[in-house]
């Protein structure tokens, strides 16, 4: 089974040294998004109006396969 490592991001990167075996790449996308959602019922704080929050994956190659990305708008806030 190839081994995937979940790198977490806001403002700080989080690298993942220990990886998780799982059977191919769709099985990585979602465990990154089932990851993210997780994450963030645990620490609803983290991401506020204009930050963001992301969970690359990585195969055993160090080539990130896909970023899932958090974000949020208020539109009381005015845009940059």
């Amino acid at each position: 089974m190839p081994r995937y490592f979940f790198d977490t991001d806001n403002h700080t990167h989080d690298g993942d040294n220990e990886g998780t075996d799982l059977a191919d790449d769709d099985e990585a996308r979602v465990q990154a998004i089932i990851f993210a959602g997780d994450y963030l019922r645990d620490h609803p704080g983290i991401v506020s109006a204009g930050n963001r929050f992301s969970v690359s994956v990585r195969d055993a190659r160090d080539s990130i396969l896909l970023t899932v990305v958090v974000t949020v708008e208020d539109p009381r806030e005015p845009s940059e």
